[in-house]
């Protein structure tokens, strides 16, 4: 006689479709599905910050995509999810996460109900209000935007940094910045030398820019406050951002695998954005003399 085995106790196979390896949301969703009781073997895929790469690694799963021999996908960020789907094809679910825009990014059809076998979770915190939290942090009179343009979200977040600043009187530089380029190094360059002038800088959610959020920090971070779309750049020293915290974003997205493994519709599940929260690293805070908002989430 065959006993049925409840299907969150056998083991599930997991592709993890990943920008650039492991990052702080992954070790959270791991520690979440644990925890939730998913026995989980996991595939990694890292496109190292770049398209073609992952395409091209993606496809030599292709077989094992179309025999179904994973369960369901997890991607980080929308191009990684926008390769995602043109290669798996609604054929697995894929669970999306730090995504700024879904609608924008063409992956989902509302974030409602998304319509593909595709959901997921967004840090898509308006920018006003992004910018607003600072201001009242530290007020802000001459801004740096710094944008990959390579990124889908970035023209988007640029055009709205550049309607805030306009409506709040804050004068604003935007400067294009791209891997494999010398853009970044020669802003700072610019900043440090005070060819450029600003007292602060503002970064969106940009994988390449949270890349390089610690090597920012410690060429500038001491001449201007440094503002970022995730906690990753927090941890990487930068003053504050406001955003979902890393453990809810990985959390969230490792709650709705879990769900879509015991049966619920990826096309039906609304898109998630947690709850946003005004981050604060406290040594730059100390250091640019800044006091903290007792509501406030310190990080060191």
């Amino acid at each position: 006689m065959t006993v049925a085995t409840p299907a969150m106790a056998q083991e599930k196979n997991i592709l993890l479709i990943l920008w650039r390896g492991i990052t702080e949301p992954e070790v959270a969703l791991k520690e979440k599905l644990a925890a939730l009781g998913v026995q989980a073997k996991y595939t990694e895929v890292v496109g190292n910050q770049d398209r073609g790469v992952m395409a091209g690694r993606l496809r030599a799963l292709e077989e094992d995509i179309a025999a179904k021999k994973f369960d369901i996908a997890y991607s980080f960020g929308t191009t990684t999810t926008q390769v995602a789907q043109q290669i798996i094809q609604d054929r697995i679910p894929i669970v999306f996460n730090i995504v700024f825009d879904p609608v924008g990014g063409k992956l989902v059809k509302s974030m409602e109900e998304p319509g593909v076998n595709t959901t997921g979770v967004t840090n898509g915190v308006p920018i006003d209000l992004q910018l607003s939290a600072f201001n009242k942090l530290a007020p802000l009179k001459k801004l740096l935007v710094l944008f990959n343009a390579r990124e889908p979200n970035a023209k988007i977040i640029e055009a709205q940094v550049t309607e805030w600043s306009a409506k709040n009187g804050v004068e604003l530089t935007s400067r294009r910045v791209a891997p494999d380029t010398d853009a970044l190094d020669e802003v700072m360059a610019e900043i440090k030398s005070g060819k450029l002038t600003v007292d602060a800088v503002y970064a969106g959610a940009d994988s390449y820019l949270g890349s390089k959020a610690g090597d920012i920090q410690k060429a500038v971070g001491d001449r201007v406050n440094l503002f970022g779309g995730t906690q990753t750049f927090v941890l990487n020293k930068w003053l504050a951002a406001y955003t979902p915290l890393v453990e809810d974003m990985g959390g969230t997205a490792a709650e709705m695998i879990a769900k879509v493994l015991k049966g619920e519709d990826a096309r039906k599940m609304p898109v998630v954005l947690p709850q946003p929260k005004l981050i604060v690293s406290k040594s730059t805070a100390d250091l640019r003399k800044v006091a903290v908002p007792a509501d406030a989430v310190t990080n060191p």
